[in-house]
């Protein structure tokens, strides 16, 4: 009798679980076993379709997280020009305070590392106590913490937009197993209905295909995502 390896995709087993069931129902003594798998392969179909539509709000944040990384990006570097204006060339009072390591840790790291190097710009231009920041800080303060609450949002809907699609895929995960575990049952029927009859018993079976096992086994897993995504450090 044939069966899927452990690693195939949800794909493989479902279709795999279509075919044994249709195989099952030709038979009135494993017609109770066909509903079984029926039952699980339903389950582990539906439960993939969820993840799959989970996917599209993974990718459509990951999106919104870039642009809020270019708007952050463009008010810092916006913020540097006005800062050497003010100071009246480049690497003056303000500067110094504001870039104490020039602009590039601020503005090179992405995704959710580029949250922290912000948030300390931001705090720096808070607790500045330079003679004439008043005005650069009433001008760039409410900027920068724009910038800053944008990537935060950005940062936190794709974090929420993956751990939902997590979540499915480990609720898949477990139907996974447990389809595998009943065709490991539906063996023992088969078995026991039409002892001896090797060549009904593997008929039974669907063929799983070494490509197919092969080529779905990778394609259906979730992607994975950019570092720049982990949980965002406070």
């Amino acid at each position: 009798m044939r069966k899927y390896r452990q690693n195939v995709s949800s794909t493989v087993r479902f279709e795999y679980g279509v075919e044994l069931a249709a195989g099952l129902s030709q038979f009135p003594e494993t017609t109770a076993a066909a509903n079984d798998i029926r039952a699980v392969n339903d389950a582990l179909g539906a439960q993939q379709d969820k993840r799959r539509a989970l996917r599209i709000p993974v990718v459509e944040a990951r999106a919104a997280l870039r642009f809020a990384e270019l708007g952050a990006e463009r008010v810092i570097r916006s913020s540097l020009r006005a800062a050497e204006i003010e100071d009246g060339g480049r690497r003056g009072r303000i500067c110094a305070c504001l870039f104490p390591k020039g602009l590039r840790p601020v503005v090179i790291p992405m995704g959710k590392r580029q949250v922290r190097p912000l948030k300390e710009l931001v705090e720096r231009l808070q607790n500045a106590k330079l003679a004439g920041i008043d005005v650069y800080r009433a001008a760039w303060l409410p900027k920068l913490l724009c910038a800053l609450g944008s990537l935060e949002a950005a940062v936190d809907a794709h974090l929420a937009a993956l751990a939902a699609h997590d979540e499915a895929f480990q609720v898949e995960l477990a139907l996974r197993d447990a389809h595998h575990d009943a065709v490991d049952k539906v063996i023992g029927v088969v078995r026991a209905a039409f002892p001896r009859d090797r060549e009904l018993q593997d008929v039974i079976f669907p063929v799983v295909e070494a490509s197919r096992k092969a080529g779905d086994a990778e394609a259906d897993e979730p992607e994975a995502e950019p570092t720049s995504v982990a949980p965002a450090e406070s």
